[in-house]
């Protein structure tokens, strides 16, 4: 299984418990190996196997859009 890595920008980030809630609902998705939440330019970097859509799905079940 090869690993790769996907960015993605969110609005709606605003503070420390944005970031634990979006790592929270991605590290939940099968294949997410590593979440990187930057808080200063609202950039979520995803690392591992895991489908796109399941990525994008759960950044919005955990409350943010993307842009």
């Amino acid at each position: 299984m090869s690993e790769t890595e996907r960015s993605y920008d969110v609005e709606g980030m605003t503070c420390h418990s944005c970031v634990a809630m979006v790592t929270e609902e991605v590290s939940e998705v099968p294949g997410v190996e590593s979440v990187d939440v930057d808080l200063a330019t609202g950039r979520v970097r995803v690392a591992g196997a895991a489908d796109d859509a399941a990525v994008r799905q759960a950044i919005v079940e955990a409350g943010y859009s993307l842009r």
